[in-house]
């Protein structure tokens, strides 16, 4: 039953942070394009201060939804 709740909550954070973080699902897919560019190539590109914030958005998305089904599964 634990498992169920940590996964419920950890899916519920995540949808309400991807509507704070992301303005819709367009601009979830250009960080994730963003993900996958090499680092060198966005410097080059001139975009490297877009690929950092697009890689943090994701890091911080993933991070705390991941922490907080943790948290429940553990009873925090």
């Amino acid at each position: 039953m634990t498992m169920f709740w940590s996964i419920g909550a950890g899916l519920l954070v995540a949808a309400m942070l991807f509507y704070i973080l992301f303005r819709d699902w367009d601009e979830f897919v250009h960080c994730v394009k963003f993900y996958f560019t090499p680092d060198v190539i966005s410097l080059f590109q001139g975009k490297w201060d877009e690929d950092m914030w697009a890689e943090l958005k994701l890091l911080v998305w993933l991070g705390l939804s991941w922490l907080t089904g943790w948290l429940v599964y553990i009873n925090y």
